[in-house]
């Protein structure tokens, strides 16, 4: 259908199915969500592409007295990017229920542990969250069973992919705090095709000290192949105006050990703008990152503020900048950069540039 590859008709789409959905009598139940549309730039090669994509989420909100605890959040996608234009898919559709000690939760569910970095080494699905952005690595299929010790403790155990025994990926965590700091433990089975199964073990901590706040993590990776470690220390800082506006720091340590000429299993950044197309030979055994997070909140609406990945080897370095401004309670405007800045073959080097205009209405 050729009108679906005009960009206009895409906004078009998204905006009827917003009017047709609000103009139904809902009396059983609240519908409520997010349209978005999204313009993503690319500069590479002295070309410049635009990719146009309009999203609308959707989450039915259930009666108090409905029976189950069903949580839900449905996205429809159409982009020009994709060959097939439409797509429909689920962040959410699971069922959350109290199976004797244990809280359940059964189907398509957000899994993440973030304790606040800026990029997370030990989360269940790596590049979750990262740099302050969720990736769809986030929802699986699965179970989730959390059985509550005391206010603060907890033990989790996770399995998904459960439609095949064997490649079923799975894992148990620990969390608990002592003398206010924040401890967690965690196991990841992971099955890897022709191999024995990638085990990741991590660890991590996160309190304050003074007015600074520290936190930090441990990663062991194993498996037949591979003998991976991983090290990270970071700090933040607020300070808030007495005129409202709010200034807030981080910075994070980043160090892996192990490599043997090969990074592609440290799958961590999601870094589209960079090329990371360093020859093997030239990966060294380790490699240690800088990661920073500047950003200044103008006021109530706006906000400002840039954040970056440096490789301390070769000094290349990814910036992010980004700015939001929120026009009502309702529409608010994202903007997101991203500029490579190091020689071609470098880590993080390469001349490709972006930015992603987004444009949202939550309802």
């Amino acid at each position: 259908m050729k009108f679906l590859n005009s960009r206009y008709s895409i906004f078009l789409i998204i905006f009827v199915i917003i009017i047709a959905i609000l103009s139904v009598p809902v009396t059983a139940a609240d519908i409520g969500g997010k349209a978005s549309l999204i313009s993503n730039f690319t500069y590479l090669d002295s070309e410049l592409d635009n990719n146009l994509t309009a999203e609308l989420e959707l989450e039915w909100f259930l009666p108090y007295d409905f029976p189950l605890n069903i949580q839900n959040r449905a996205v429809i996608s159409l982009a020009e990017a994709r060959e097939d234009n439409f797509e429909l898919w689920f962040k959410k559709l699971y069922l959350k229920e109290k199976l004797g000690p244990f809280d359940l939760s059964l189907g398509r569910q957000p899994i993440s542990w973030s304790y606040g970095a800026l990029i997370n080494p030990v989360d269940y699905s790596l590049g979750a969250e990262n740099l302050e952005e969720e990736s769809r690595a986030k929802f699986v299929d699965g179970i989730e069973l959390y059985y509550p010790i005391n206010w603060g403790s907890g033990l989790t155990f996770v399995a998904s992919n459960l439609e095949n025994q064997k490649d079923h990926k799975w894992a148990l965590r620990g969390r608990t705090t002592f003398k206010g700091y924040d401890l967690s433990l965690s196991y990841v089975n992971t099955p890897v095709e022709a191999a024995a199964d990638l085990e990741r073990y991590g660890l991590t901590a996160k309190g304050d000290l003074g007015p600074v706040g520290i936190y930090g993590a441990y990663g062991l990776w194993q498996s037949d192949e591979i003998d991976y470690k991983i090290y990270q220390l970071g700090t933040d800082y607020s300070y808030h105006y007495l005129a409202g506006s709010q200034l807030y720091l981080q910075a994070e340590y980043l160090r892996l050990e192990g490599l043997e000429g090969d990074i592609s299993a440290f799958d961590l950044f999601s870094l589209e703008s960079s090329t990371a197309a360093a020859n093997s030979s030239d990966i060294k055994s380790s490699l240690d990152f800088i990661n920073t997070n500047l950003s200044y909140e103008i006021d109530e609406f706006s906000s400002i503020g840039i954040m970056t990945v440096s490789y301390l080897d070769d000094g290349s370095t990814l910036f992010i900048p980004n700015y939001s401004y929120l026009f009502s309670s309702n529409l608010l405007l994202e903007l997101r950069g991203s500029l490579a800045a190091g020689s071609e073959g470098e880590i993080l080097g390469g001349d490709a540039k972006g930015l992603e205009i987004n444009l949202s209405y939550t309802f």
